[in-house]
């Protein structure tokens, strides 16, 4: 990371690099296996927490993106797609500060 770079848009194209990383490997390594592996039972009441794929996809989107699992075969195209996250405005952090308002 240099200085003065965003932290959440670092955060956000290394996501994007390792995901490419993540399609690359063979099936028997086990963070591929980690990431492909479908979870049983059911999720917990209340806000669902996000996963880092949904993240990630999401993040793709924002780069128009699509069928990235294609894009990711050819190694050109993905490091073009991390290089183009590096400069996405729309990839910036999310969270806003709400203003207190008080009633009197």
């Amino acid at each position: 990371m240099r200085k003065g770079e965003n932290i959440v848009k670092w955060i956000k194209r290394q996501r994007i690099n390792w995901l490419g990383d993540l399609e690359g490997m063979e099936e028997d390594r086990m963070p591929k296996k980690i990431f492909t592996q479908e979870l049983e039972g059911t999720r917990r009441r209340g806000r669902l927490r996000k996963r880092w794929k949904e993240e990630v996809e999401r993040d793709l989107q924002v780069l128009d993106v699509r069928r990235w699992r294609e894009l990711v075969a050819d190694r050109k195209k993905w490091k073009d797609i991390v290089r183009q996250a590096k400069a996405h405005s729309g990839l910036q952090c999310q969270w806003k500060k709400k203003k207190k308002k008080y009633a009197f």
